[in-house]
């Protein structure tokens, strides 16, 4: 708030002090003015106020114009005679005053830019509007005031001002206008011998009028002729006219205007002869000479500016050129010193003193200097921040261009802005936000200290060539970061894998290996080739296949379906070398996404966790037959009921068939009978044992046809002693279909056995009615479903999801292995096994084990 204050302040000072300037150049006009009236009229032939009026009001915005003319009103006062009364001071300031309204309006109508001259368009709409439209109208007001009050002429005070103010006009406008907006940047920039010329040309005219027409003063030609040594000013005014343009033009006319009346007020000169005719004469040529001079200075400045226009565009577009090849296939590196190179050369070429490249830095809300040139003459200093100019900072982030001729020009909220150029003496500043790929990379800021500079719409649209330029160039430097940092990335990643890892293009070449692979290719010798980096992985495994290798036509089978996308990943495992030594390689492969696809092939020593697993098997094994023994001293009593219900019946066959031997006639049918009885006795007990020498046998798995049915059957004849001893009544509800599993019988056996005992022992706080048991089969999808169900109190929430887990149990003297086991059995024979609570009450486990036709398939 208090910059803003400070600001309006000082635009308040500047508004004062030149409204005093105006006050000021207005009343040296009137005397000016005062003098050049030679004539008994009270209308001077050259009235200066009025165009010093208009050049203030074009310069001025429209809304203080106001301020200007009531500024100008005191000069007018005291600078007319003592005997002219307020009335008649009043109407003449109004017709003084309405002539430069008139002419600001109209030129701002007319011209587009009412403070330049320099095309035919423009010279025309001022021409129009202040030269002729203006002085015409407010003439008829300012004759009828003076031949109202002083009784002179009312034609003659008419024509006497209009031709006055025309010539005014024409005159001394553009001279104020072009002084006040070009003259200082010119005499800057101008060479010495270019100024020297510019005295010339306004030393002209004295010349021509003191050493020609005085001294020529009294000869026939000029006495007969008076207004012919006039066309000796011609050639000033036209060297005026073709080497300075409108501004030239319009000050030598100038001086020629006040040499000419003022001689002839002095009686000098060759008008003196007829004093008024003469001035009228001299008005009269000076126009008429005035203003072809002036649209041809314009049209000269106008084909001057297409040409500098032309060769500017073509000087651009040679700079555009070697800039865009400067920075094709530029590396990274090198983006900074060619930075800082081209952003000295765009300053020269433009004329402007500080050219500075940002990027935008990891955090978005700052920009970072990359290059920065100032130009020769001026001291170096930092580039302006984004905490220095946050406005223009915010516009850049909204890739808005941001163009400032004046700091003036900016908004309030600008303040903080218009504070650092104030401080830094920026006189204009031309920003551009780089965007590459519809994304933010940086800006680039052009900044004039010396002048000030328009930025006009084409140059605008060249410099966001340039623009687009860096951003590429920024851009193209990001990618190769990010593809260098990528690599190292990849390197690294590659290089810390224990496995050999290639990388394999779409026709199954390898491009790209890390040093596992090297080390691991002495493996491939299993498949009988040695592949190196530049071979044919999918050839070269493919041959070996050929030749007998088993894995590898796997690979390669597996590979290739990788490579065509008929798979979304492939793995296996294989052994290697001689079975004494026998190494374990795990194999895989996954698509590489992209348009060029290709695949990562991974190759793994998985010696040691393959040794693990089969030790965890084999203790596995152990356990589960260590369970089984458990479990058979369990049955203890229901295998002797089992044993001693045969061995009774044999004993007691032998023994009568001995007391039918001991007869003397004995019965051979009955003998045959018994024999028979003890046969069939004899093959139950040898049964019973079988049965228990295959539950207790020990050994690995072998995995064979096997009908689930029969399985439980066997099962449930081991321990269906044990079922009485305990009062159960084992259920047997198994489906008519074929039940064939593939499957080794003792683990499956073991699994029945250990759910079919818990569940006896589920029911055994039941009643002796409700110990019931029920063993269930059936097929369903292509799979055996195997259900125990109980009559038990069933299982306690959310024992179900940790009830299979090892060393889990809810009994006191159980060791929580035997589910743990059940479950490891299941998942061994491709199937899933779960428990739940039944509605009814108790618990069921259920079983799921593919059939031999679905594991096939």
């Amino acid at each position: 708030m208090g910059r803003g204050w400070s600001q309006q302040k000082r635009e308040r000072t500047a508004v004062v002090f030149t409204a005093v300037l105006v006050c000021v150049a207005y009343f040296v006009g009137s005397r000016v003015g005062d003098a050049l009236r030679f004539m008994p009229l009270i209308t001077s032939v050259m009235w200066p106020p009025n165009a010093i009026l208009t050049a203030t009001l074009l310069l001025a915005p429209p809304r203080r114009w106001w301020i200007y003319i009531l500024a100008v009103f005191p000069a007018h006062y005291f600078g007319q005679p003592a005997d002219r009364g307020l009335l008649l001071v009043l109407l003449l300031f109004l017709t003084n005053w309405s002539e430069a309204l008139i002419a600001a309006i109209s030129v701002r109508a007319f011209s587009g830019s009412p403070t330049r001259f320099d095309t035919l368009r423009r010279m025309a709409g001022f021409i129009a509007g202040a030269v002729v439209l203006a002085p015409f109208l407010s003439s008829f007001a300012d004759a009828a005031v003076v031949s109202l009050f002083r009784g002179e002429p009312y034609g003659m005070v008419w024509r006497v001002r209009f031709f006055s103010n025309v010539l005014t006009e024409l005159a001394l406008v553009p001279a104020i206008l072009l002084a006040i907006t070009r003259g200082p940047a010119w005499f800057r920039s101008a060479l010495p011998r270019r100024r020297l010329e510019a005295v010339a040309v306004m030393v002209a005219p004295v010349f021509v009028w003191s050493v020609i027409f005085e001294s020529m003063d009294g000869w026939h030609a000029f006495r007969a002729s008076p207004a012919l040594p006039l066309a000796f000013l011609l050639p000033s005014l036209l060297w005026s006219a073709v080497r300075f343009g409108t501004g030239g033009t319009s000050l030598s006319l100038l001086v020629t205007i006040i040499l000419a009346t003022s001689a002839t007020a002095q009686g000098r000169g060759p008008l003196t002869t007829v004093p008024g005719e003469g001035i009228l004469g001299l008005q009269i040529f000076l126009t008429l000479v005035g203003i072809p001079l002036m649209c041809l200075a314009a049209v000269i400045e106008e084909r001057g500016q297409a040409q500098e226009a032309v060769r500017e565009q073509l000087r651009f577009e040679q700079l555009l050129a070697r800039l865009s090849s400067s920075f094709v296939h530029l590396p990274g590196e090198a983006l900074q010193e060619a930075s800082e190179t081209w952003a000295g050369r765009l300053g020269e070429s433009l004329r402007l003193d500080e050219v500075a490249l940002h990027r935008l830095s990891r955090n978005p809300l700052d920009f970072v200097v990359v290059s920065a040139w100032t130009a020769p003459g001026l001291p170096p200093r930092p580039p302006c921040t984004s905490r220095d100019v946050p406005w223009i900072a915010e516009q850049l982030r909204n890739e808005r261009v941001v163009a400032i001729e004046r700091p003036e020009e900016m908004p309030a909220k600008a303040a903080r802005d218009v504070e650092t150029f104030r401080r830094k003496e920026i006189r204009s500043c031309l920003s551009l936000p780089l965007v590459s790929g519809g994304r933010l990379v940086g800006a680039l800021t052009f900044i004039t200290i010396r002048s000030e500079r328009a930025w006009s719409q084409e140059l605008v649209q060249r410099l966001e060539l340039v623009g687009e330029v860096f951003a590429n160039a920024f851009a193209q430097k990001e990618a190769q970061d990010a593809l260098r940092a990528s690599e190292v990335m990849k390197s690294a990643i590659l290089g810390s894998l224990s496995s050999g890892v290639a990388v394999l293009d779409r026709d199954g070449r390898i491009v790209a290996v890390n040093d596992s692979w090297a080390r691991l290719t002495p493996e491939w010798e299993a498949f009988g080739v040695q592949v190196e980096a530049d071979d044919n992985h999918v050839s070269a495994a493919w041959t070996a296949g050929v030749d007998g290798v088993a894995a590898a036509r796997e690979a390669t089978v597996g590979i290739a379906a990788v490579l065509n996308g008929s798979r979304d990943s492939f793995a296996f495992e294989y052994a290697a070398g001689p079975p004494a030594a026998a190494r374990w390689l795990a194999l895989s492969a996954v698509p590489l996404k992209g348009p060029e696809g290709g695949a990562v092939v991974s190759h793994t020593d998985v010696t040691e966790r393959k040794r693990a697993e089969m030790e965890a098997q084999r203790s596995r094994q152990e356990l589960a037959h260590f369970t089984r023994v458990s479990t058979m001293g369990e049955l203890t009593a229901s295998l002797a009921h089992e044993l001693n219900q045969p061995l009774t019946a044999i004993l007691a066959n032998a023994k009568a068939a001995q007391r039918f031997l001991d007869h003397t006639s004995p019965d051979l049918g009955e003998i045959r009978e018994i024999l028979s009885d003890i046969v069939d006795d004899d093959r139950r007990a040898g049964e019973v044992i079988q049965r228990l020498r295959e539950f207790l046998r020990k050994g690995d798995a072998d995995f064979s046809p096997l009908d689930m049915n029969g399985l439980l059957r066997d099962v449930v004849k081991l321990v269906a002693s044990d079922a009485v001893i305990r009062n159960v009544t084992l259920a047997l509800d198994l489906g008519p279909e074929a039940t064939a599993v593939n499957g080794d019988r003792v683990q499956l056996q073991q699994l029945i056995l250990n759910l079919l005992l818990n569940a006896m022992e589920a029911v055994a706080e039941a009643s002796p009615e409700k110990r019931v048991v029920t063993i269930r089969s059936r097929i369903e999808e292509r799979v055996v479903h195997l259900e125990v169900q109980d009559t038990g109190p069933g299982l306690q929430e959310g024992v179900a999801d940790v009830i299979f887990e090892p060393f889990y149990t809810t009994k006191a003297a159980g060791m929580g292995m035997g589910l743990s086991i059940a479950r490891s059995i299941v998942e061994a024979h491709g199937g899933k096994i779960r428990a739940a609570n039944n509605a009814a009450g108790g618990a069921s486990f259920h079983v799921v084990i593919p059939l031999v036709s679905a594991t096939r398939t």
